[in-house]
């Protein structure tokens, strides 16, 4: 140990002495420097260690390290609490309160704001950190007895309901909110720690950001300005938390998705009207299922959602919550903790939990893993609730599952995700949209794209993206703009079929193409010639939506219906592709023929005897219906296959282009109907769709 000479002694004098000449010696730093040599003094570090530093030592800066998360929640609690609150706290008889927090990160500030208003006999502040001690089971005795014998009881916790004891949250005398600060909170921080007033300032300058960053923002000794630069900086930068967010299409741009979709809009609508002021929170639909199969674009779906309401995006899995942890009960749910705490920092928010059958029912549990899955469900169960209700959270909360009938059904209850929506595979209307999404408003400009849309009926989003990559790869490599054959090369493969067989298959759609055409009010949209979803061909029709039907305008249908048969058997013979399921031409027929009997009592009887559905199956059991309605179909077919002899030239030019075509839209079909013969008169007949 080194011995220091006392002070007066011999030794210190000396001491002296040798420092006083020490300092009357010349400064070495300060001699010239001999041409050639370079100054010692070439770092960052030593040009740095030539400035005096006056700031206290770290150890001495506690009170100011503290001051700016003190003051900002100082001012947040004295905005949030009302004078006749702060005066019961002060009365006499002992009081309860109950401080809620936006997230674990204020509690320690907010228990010094607090402990400024008043003194405290007893505090519990609980951020769950500790499953054991940090539950509404433990500290009940100590709330007791301090508010039995009149003192005064603070609790702080980001949920009091989840981790403060039980017997205060009840008898709690002020229960006090704390919500993200307003501008009038940041306002009066900034003055209290610069001394100079803030005065542009965005609205809602503090929404999105933890408490941390908020204090470490707004900074002694700087100007109030740079305190609004830094918290504008730092919401632009917590905005960007899904930088794929930008290429994503708003919801009016976006097509396929059926009921999902229409929830989706009328969610939109919903959070506009809120926005607005012209409803509550509670009334949107904020929490729903999607039941999903894969490719069918629910990610899609639900950033579309962000983006047209303007909001940031969490997106999380259960199998995130596993792969970020090392799969403890307890760190799986700091997780899920973790997850919900920032979303309420960035309220409005939206929460997409992906693979919510990664959650097993727990009718599903076996006795060995029962422990651990029901703790983790229950936990699932609350903090969805808690996070959807009321008006003040400002949580849409979006789950994903390729498998929802292995999700507990308590999850689904209202309240938590609420309903399940089954996101389907787009029709034909759909997949056009889609494709013409991705073509963008200057690819096949102009062109039906419903046309190659129909072929591919059946398919996913994800493959209606594909076939658009592929064409443009099939135009690129072949050095010229994309055509609609490149589209429709992609959706359909290679026909198998003979010559001879394609051109009887053309010839059955135009058959049906034409008697539509000619003999009713409907348009045709499409004829195709691609073989697809176990069809040879694809007449695809619109027509009136008819509420009341007559004798005429069935035995219109069901003519038109026939006429690809009649035109099978006037070029050659007849074949089966006209029968088969319950949805080809004689089934149509048949149904058809069988309602207006049975059900409608349009064949001669009043008698009802069946429904729609139950009329086929009456069929089976009565020889003299079956009978009826098979000379019926007769008189039918001689009809049709009059229509189609008399038009057999026409039928047969129609089939010629569809051969080389593969697909003809109905204005392509209509052009060459009138360069043969005028439109005839046309006869009513209701909606039917051919196959």
């Amino acid at each position: 140990m080194s011995q220091f000479p006392k002070s007066g002694s011999k030794a210190a004098k000396a001491a002296t002495k040798s420092m006083a000449s020490t300092k009357a010696m010349p400064d070495l730093k300060s001699l010239p420097v001999p041409k050639g040599r370079k100054t010692r003094a070439e770092s960052l570090d030593d040009f740095l260690n030539d400035l005096p530093d006056d700031r206290a030592p770290i150890d001495r800066m506690e009170s100011e390290i503290r001051s700016s998360r003190f003051t900002l929640a100082r001012h947040a609690l004295n905005e949030a609490m009302t004078s006749a609150q702060h005066v019961r706290m002060l009365r006499f008889g002992g009081a309860g309160v109950v401080i809620e927090v936006p997230s674990p990160d204020w509690i320690p500030a907010m228990r010094m704001a607090a402990e400024k208003v008043c003194s405290w006999h007893h505090v519990f502040c609980r951020a769950g950190v500790s499953k054991s001690s940090e539950n509404p089971s433990v500290g009940n005795t100590e709330v007791a007895d301090f508010l039995g014998a009149g003192g005064r009881v603070l609790g702080i916790s980001q949920s009091p309901a989840q981790y403060l004891p039980s017997a205060l949250v009840a008898a709690a005398d002020v229960r006090i909110r704390i919500g993200t600060p307003s501008n009038d909170t940041i306002r009066k921080t900034i003055l209290t720690l610069t001394g100079h007033k803030a005065r542009r300032m965005p609205p809602d300058i503090a929404r999105g950001l933890a408490f941390d960053v908020i204090a470490a923002s707004i900074r002694k000794g700087t100007l109030a300005s740079s305190c609004v630069r830094r918290l504008v900086a730092a919401s632009k930068a917590n905005a960007a938390i899904d930088p794929n967010l930008a290429d994503v299409p708003v919801l009016s741009e976006i097509h396929g998705y059926g009921a999902a979709g229409e929830y989706a809009q009328r969610l939109a609508y919903e959070f506009s009207e809120w926005k607005a002021g012209r409803t509550e929170w509670s009334s949107l639909e904020r929490s729903v299922l999607l039941a999903v199969e894969p490719g069918t674009g629910k990610t899609t779906l639900v950033r579309s959602i962000a983006k047209t309401l303007e909001i940031p995006i969490i997106s999380t899995s259960v199998a995130l919550w596993f792969s970020q942890t090392n799969g403890y009960l307890n760190e799986v749910i700091k997780e899920i903790n973790r997850v919900f705490t920032m979303a309420a920092q960035m309220a409005p928010v939206l929460i997409f939990v992906d693979e919510m059958d990664g959650i097993p029912s727990r009718a599903s549990l076996g006795s060995r893993n029962r422990d651990y899955w029901v703790p983790l469900i229950n936990h699932c169960l609350t903090t969805f609730e808690g996070a959807i209700s009321g008006n003040t959270d400002m949580i849409i909360l979006i789950g994903a599952s390729n498998y929802p009938d292995l999700i507990d059904p308590a999850l689904l209850r209202p309240g938590r995700l609420g309903r399940v929506i089954t996101v389907e595979k787009p029709d034909a209307d759909g997949l056009a949209g889609i494709i013409r999404q991705h073509l963008g408003p200057d690819v096949l400009d102009g062109a039906d794209l419903s046309v190659p849309a129909s072929i591919g009926v059946g398919a996913t989003g994800a493959e209606a993206t594909a076939w658009v990559a592929g064409a443009r790869r099939r135009a690129r490599d072949a050095g010229r703009p994309m055509r609609l054959d490149d589209l429709v090369r992609e959706i359909a493969p290679p026909d198998p079929r003979s010559p001879e067989e394609a051109l009887s298959c053309a010839r059955h759609e135009c058959g049906h193409g034409l008697a539509v055409t000619l003999m009713g009010p409907g348009e045709v949209v499409s004829l195709s010639n691609v073989m697809a979803n176990g069809l040879g061909g694809l007449t695809r029709t619109t027509m009136p939506k008819f509420t009341t039907l007559t004798r005429t305008s069935i035995e219109a249908y069901v003519t038109t219906v026939l006429a690809g048969r009649a035109t099978d058997e006037a070029f050659g013979e007849a074949n089966s592709g006209s029968g088969g399921a319950y949805a080809s031409d004689l089934g149509l027929a048949t149904g058809m023929l069988a309602s207006m009997h049975l059900s409608m009592g349009l064949g001669g009887s009043l008698l009802h005897r069946a429904s729609d559905a139950e009329a086929r199956e009456c069929l089976r059991h009565d020889p003299e219906m079956r009978r009826r309605v098979e000379a019926d179909l007769n008189v039918l077919y001689l009809r049709a296959r009059e229509f189609v002899d008399e038009n057999r030239d026409l039928i047969d030019v129609l089939a010629q282009k569809l051969v080389v075509s593969r697909i003809m839209s109905g204005d392509q079909m209509r052009a060459l109907i009138t360069q043969y013969r005028p439109r005839a008169p046309l006869v009513a007949i209701p909606e039917v769709h051919h196959r």
